[in-house]
């Protein structure tokens, strides 16, 4: 079975594109951390799951619901986020919390699909999960 940094090799020789990926944050609290990393996101109220580029920034969301905030980070193609909404987009951008840190890096928030949003976890305290390759690519030789 081939790993996933041979599989971004063997798309990047046959696209000859790198793809890019944007590091996504979501705080909330620890019992709904556990939750989301067993069933993965309900979406909340308004059916999206909300997300930020800074892990301070996500940490201070989930700050309202506990006093020990966890993040769940997620690992999104570029490409896939758009910059306004539109049919069958699954990761949209939006218009608050933009900011640029210490170290002149540019955050964004982003209001993502609850399903879409599942599949995209690599991260929840800490440990780092492998990403999941589609069956369609493993046997690709």
């Amino acid at each position: 079975m081939k790993t996933y940094k041979d599989f971004i090799t063997e798309a990047f020789k046959r696209t000859g594109k790198k793809i890019e990926f944007v590091r996504l944050h979501h705080g909330t609290s620890p019992e709904s951390a556990e939750k989301i990393k067993k069933s993965g996101f309900s979406g909340g109220r308004e059916g999206e799951v909300h997300t930020s580029t800074n892990p301070k920034t996500a940490r201070g969301f989930g700050a309202r619901y506990s006093d020990k905030p966890k993040n769940i980070t997620m690992l999104v193609p570029k490409k896939s986020i758009k910059n306004e909404p539109e049919k069958g987009a699954k990761a949209v951008r939006t218009k608050g919390q933009r900011h640029t840190d210490q170290f002149g890096r540019k955050h964004v928030s982003v209001a993502m699909d609850p399903e879409y949003a599942s599949r995209k976890i690599i991260k929840t305290d800490g440990r780092i999960q492998k990403p999941q390759i589609a069956k369609r690519y493993r046997s690709i030789k």
